[in-house]
């Protein structure tokens, strides 16, 4: 495992960077020659039920509505996990409500995060009203993400404010991770609506320093923990994995029966019945090199417990 010094020299050199890098910094996007109404707003193969019948026959006006609902259901989710997620973790930090956060350059990373993540959230939404407004969507209206309760119904499990910072902690980290894998993948699709492709371009330029960053600072706080908070997250961090591959099947079934879809019952019950996550299309090898750099053994064991390591 890295030294705490280490990790401190990193974080140095990424704060160093952030006026640079940070896309706050750059110019606004011009939406206007970017649209382009003829290209679909999403990857098919992202679609919890690409090869379910029932889309298959669907027309193909409906499948467009179905592409750009998996649009809006992608930036509504990178709101959630950042305004609920992310954003409380480093308003803990900037409090020092976790141990080994004093430093001044921790404080600014998390800082500068904040301002990324905030900046993140107006960037989704500016798209998502284009997205609405273009494809007469206005109307729709999704439920809370699986993955926000997911972390609640853990956090109520506990009742030490230690322990529900921690699930917090884990869920962040565990969501950097996995949003820059997501990003990688849609940034580089020139299929899709070219303004979508732009935005998730723009944000996955962040994302790559903040997958980083967080990993970073979930070591400098873990050297710290007392022996109980260390195995205690040891054990939590694994379970945000499950929570992110979730299909968020709820949200699907509201939104495809928002949009008159008949058959959005019995793609719900079919894919619930075959499997609600998608591991198999998720890459979080880099969940189980941290898990086993802040603690091998424990680590694997925990990894093991959860079915992410044999």
């Amino acid at each position: 495992m890295q030294t705490l010094s280490q990790c401190h020299i990193l974080l140095k050199r990424m704060n160093n960077v952030w006026e640079k890098r940070s896309q706050v910094k750059k110019q606004e996007i011009d939406p206007t020659p970017l649209l382009d109404p003829t290209k679909p707003d999403f990857r098919v193969d992202l679609l919890p039920f690409q090869n379910h019948q029932a889309f298959q026959e669907a027309d193909p006006e409906m499948k467009n509505k179905i592409l750009s609902c998996g649009w809006l259901i992608y930036n509504w989710k990178t709101v959630s996990i950042e305004l609920k997620v992310v954003n409380p973790v480093c308003q803990d930090i900037i409090y020092h409500l976790f141990p080994g956060v004093s430093n001044a350059i921790i404080q600014e990373v998390a800082t500068d995060t904040l301002v990324d993540e905030s900046y993140h959230v107006q960037l989704v939404n500016k798209a998502c009203s284009i997205t609405r407004e273009q494809r007469g969507l206005q109307h729709l209206e999704a439920p809370e993400f699986n993955l926000v309760l997911n972390l609640q119904r853990e956090q109520a499990l506990y009742e030490e404010e230690w322990q529900k910072m921690l699930i917090k902690l884990a869920t962040s980290v565990v969501s950097e991770v996995f949003v820059s894998d997501y990003l990688k993948l849609l940034s580089t699709d020139t299929t899709i609506q070219p303004l979508n492709r732009v935005v998730v371009d723009t944000h996955r330029r962040d994302e790559d320093a903040h997958s980083c960053i967080f990993k970073n600072l979930v070591k400098c706080i873990y050297a710290e923990l007392t022996r109980e908070q260390k195995e205690f997250f040891i054990n939590v961090i694994p379970k945000p994995v499950y929570w992110f591959a979730d299909h968020e099947l709820e949200i699907w079934q509201s939104l495809l029966e928002q949009i008159g879809f008949e058959q959005s019952q019995v793609i719900y019950t079919d894919c619930q019945q075959a499997n609600r996550h998608n591991l198999m299309n998720i890459d979080y090898s880099e969940v189980i090199e941290l898990v086993q750099e802040l603690d091998h053994q424990r680590g694997e064991e925990s990894l093991v417990n959860m079915g992410l390591m044999n």
